[in-house]
């Protein structure tokens, strides 16, 4: 038998007027007789950090017991149907929230994920200075030939008011991710905006919400091509890929809808178009764009800030009405502590949720999940005391069979979050020598 090693490119397009869209890894693009392992098809490595705002109680989060099997806390018991793949750490410290490293709110989530925050001077509008974060060291390893580098998400922002951010400038606040030491990757809030940056669609506020108003979906664009591939198709092949295709239609509409109900009109250009109106749907849409931005190899890394450091959202869709900086200052009441927990607990949940679509979407050999580092954390412990000493670190996914789930680790006491950074880079490959304040490297 005479079998041909012809196989779809990796990066192959489905394209239409003025429309590309990426394709998610199908059997079809791997060489017939060719061991995965040494083919482009092998699951690539993925790297997501998603931080929660003003603490996280860590009576409510930390396990009793470490090593193995341990038992659950109410916050983090969301996650527990994956434990396999749960790793969780205590004893860390992050950097102290000196004045002249962002304060004690905005120093927590700037100096997240490069364990040094804002080094320009306080006051100073003129000057932009910081480090290089973890996660874009991550990307110069693994983002390969992906069309986005990384994606920086969250749900709301500081806006740019001189003065309203612990008299620095408010890009530190939406900002966790820096390129290099002088340019920070600031988040995008709007939904529509992240949509048309992986999907192209590009324009001014009024021109996409023109199209918001008057375009077809940006499929139909694509049906022919998408039919004349199913044909060339196996059946498993043909069912990820009508999978893959329904759940950008699905996207786009609630988009769509959304933005339909959001008000915004096109003389406003100074707002964002497509934030939906309710906090549950950007929640679940932000995440829908990560799981595609995955699915479709579109990018391998992102950051998603669920909320900015000392936010005054009100969660009242989960009862808590009271805006959550506000419940971390709960006073050490029962009932006080009870809406704190209730708050980071629901955002437990959203990303449980996340982790279980990642669990169930073929990869490779595997899943997402299984060739993923997902990082989902805070900048500070017990919101009532600013304090950064025990903060919670939870890593999820299998990082390409580097990391052992079902595990509580408890570092030395006070050890910095630095050292966990260089931990993660080193199992993504990514060279570090030093970031932030770390002694030494976390072995994990």
């Amino acid at each position: 038998m005479f079998i041909a090693k012809k196989h779809l490119n990796r990066r192959m397009l489905l394209k239409g007027a003025g429309v590309a869209i990426a394709l998610p890894l199908l059997d079809a693009m791997v060489p017939a007789v060719t061991a995965q392992s040494v083919t482009a098809a092998r699951a690539k490595l993925r790297f997501g950090t998603v931080y929660v705002p003003n603490g996280i109680y860590p009576a409510d989060w930390h396990p009793e017991t470490t090593g193995k099997d341990f038992e659950f806390k109410r916050v983090m018991k969301p996650i527990e149907a994956n434990r396999n793949y749960v790793t969780t750490i205590s004893g860390l410290k992050s950097p102290e929230g000196r004045q002249d490293m962002g304060g004690i709110h905005m120093g927590a989530s700037a100096a997240f994920l490069n364990g040094a925050g804002p080094l320009s001077q306080n006051g100073n509008f003129n000057q932009i200075k910081s480090r290089k974060s973890v996660d874009q060291f991550i990307a110069d390893a693994i983002a390969g030939d992906t069309p986005i580098r990384s994606l920086e998400v969250g749900t709301e922002d500081m806006g740019t008011a001189a003065g309203a951010c612990d008299n620095y400038p408010c890009i530190f606040y939406n900002a966790m991710a820096w390129y290099d030491d002088e340019s920070p990757l600031p988040i995008s809030i709007s939904p529509q905006v992240t949509f048309e940056r992986m999907f192209g669609d590009p324009g001014t506020a009024q021109q996409r919400l023109r199209r918001l108003q008057t375009k077809q979906s940006m499929l139909d664009s694509v049906l022919d091509e998408s039919k004349r591939l199913e044909r060339m198709l196996g059946a498993g092949d043909r069912t990820l890929l009508d999978e893959y295709l329904t759940n950008i239609r699905r996207t786009e509409s609630q988009i769509q809808r959304l933005s339909s109900r959001s008000g915004v009109i096109a003389n406003a250009s100074e707002g964002p178009v497509g934030i939906p109106a309710s906090f549950d749907d950007h929640m679940t849409l932000t995440y829908d764009l990560m799981h595609l931005a995955w699915q479709g190899d579109m990018t391998r890394v992102f950051s998603f800030m669920v909320g900015h450091e000392a936010s005054g959202r009100s969660y009242a869709h989960i009862g808590v009405n009271e805006p959550h900086h506000n419940v971390s200052h709960h006073k050490n009441t029962p009932e006080s502590i009870d809406r704190y927990s209730r708050i980071t607990g629901y955002h437990m949940q959203k990303f449980a949720a996340f982790v279980e679509k990642l669990r169930s979407t073929p990869d490779g050999d595997g899943n997402l999940l299984d060739s993923s580092l997902l990082y989902f954390g805070a900048g500070m412990s017990n919101g009532l005391l600013h304090d950064r000493h025990n903060v919670p670190a939870l890593l999820v996914g299998r990082a390409g069979g580097r990391l052992q789930g079902n595990r509580h680790i408890k570092s030395r006491e006070d050890e910095p979050t630095s050292n966990l950074l260089l931990g993660m880079a080193d199992m993504m490959g990514a060279e570090i020598k030093t970031i932030g304040v770390a002694t030494g490297r976390l072995v994990i």
